[in-house]
């Protein structure tokens, strides 16, 4: 008896597991000096199981390919990927008391778009959503005004740490 408890106890548990939805996930900057979040920067990005997260507040997986130009004209591109923001907190009053609620929203529809930021100085930004499981991994669209290269995060990188270490002085 206590055997087929125990069995169907894992089963149960293997079902919650597997119905997450998983994307890869990556950013441009190192998590902070204290964090004991695992770094995975969008520049190193190697589809290995590093980048892999579990997604419990999200039915879609998110990739964004962005521009940004520098002031010499040059442009650095890269690429983030993660689960898409799709969880809304809030408080509902029940039984005389406020009760924190989470819920999913179905906010985005599948495919990519490219947004253009009204009045910001940057470039149109390029958004993809996705349902299945690690979906987030293709790289962008074959477009000729948009070559995206994770590896330009790197400099992105170093500008930010040199500014960063300058201002300290």
């Amino acid at each position: 008896m206590a055997q087929m408890l125990t069995a169907l106890l894992a089963i149960s548990l293997a079902g919650n597991f597997a119905s997450a939805l998983q994307c890869y996930h990556c950013t441009i900057s190192p998590p902070g000096l204290f964090s004991n979040e695992t770094s995975r920067l969008c520049v190193d990005f190697d589809y290995s199981e590093k980048y892999v997260v579990d997604c419990p507040y999200s039915t879609m997986c998110m990739k964004k390919a962005f521009q940004l130009p520098l002031r010499n004209g040059d442009l650095i591109q890269g690429v983030l990927r993660d689960c898409a923001a799709q969880k809304r907190d809030h408080q509902v009053y029940r039984d005389n008391q406020w009760h924190k609620e989470i819920d999913i929203e179905e906010a985005y529809e599948e495919g990519c778009q490219v947004q253009d930021d009204k009045g910001a100085r940057t470039l149109p930004t390029e958004y993809c959503y996705c349902r299945r499981n690690l979906c987030n991994s293709a790289q962008s669209n074959d477009r000729s005004d948009l070559s995206y290269h994770t590896d330009a995060m790197a400099v992105i990188f170093v500008f930010n740490a040199i500014k960063y270490f300058r201002s300290m002085e």
